[in-house]
């Protein structure tokens, strides 16, 4: 039964998430050449339906595979690790060996462990999604400088030390 309620949550919010109209639609003529870019809550949905789709729908494929590989990872070890937990626990229960109790709390302790880091790897992909989507018109490259701190008269001396931070995505 909850296989079924997981499946029908996904296909909703899949379904949300087509719905959504993108942003920068309203005002795209035909003859722009762009392809629309989807909203911050269409790539929010998207991620949330199937890890790495946001990403995807963004145009960042490399990101996409990334953070698709490592939720279908972690999504699969969680439901191994589960599946190992509930086993060694009725082992235990029906037998009443120690050995047996010893191997559910470390599946269990592995579990709660996968369990965190799934939550997190789906934040990061929820939260990469909508950024993305609302940079996605931000054409301007990020490189601060320290040009107008230390003044012009600074970078006309060859001689002169300076010092310069650049970031690249």
């Amino acid at each position: 039964m909850r296989g079924r309620a997981a499946i029908s949550a996904i296909a909703l919010i899949a379904a949300l998430a087509l719905a959504l109209p993108a942003s920068g639609q309203e005002g795209a003529g035909a003859d722009d050449g762009a392809a629309a870019r989807p909203g911050g809550a269409q790539a929010l949905l998207a991620s949330a339906a199937y890890p790495g789709l946001g990403q995807l729908m963004n145009g960042t494929e490399t990101k996409a595979a990334v953070v698709g590989a490592a939720g279908a990872f972690l999504a699969a070890r969680l439901l191994l690790e589960d599946r190992w937990t509930r086993h060694s626990l009725r082992r235990y229960r029906e037998t009443g060996e120690s050995d047996y109790f010893d191997e559910y709390s470390e599946h269990f302790d592995r579990r709660q462990t996968l369990m965190w880091w799934a939550i997190v790897a789906a934040l990061y992909g929820l939260a990469d999604a909508y950024v993305d989507a609302h940079l996605a018109d931000f054409d301007e490259p990020v490189s601060p400088s320290l040009e107008g701190v230390l003044g012009a008269s600074s970078f006309d001396d060859p001689s002169a030390l300076r010092v310069g931070v650049a970031i690249r995505f």
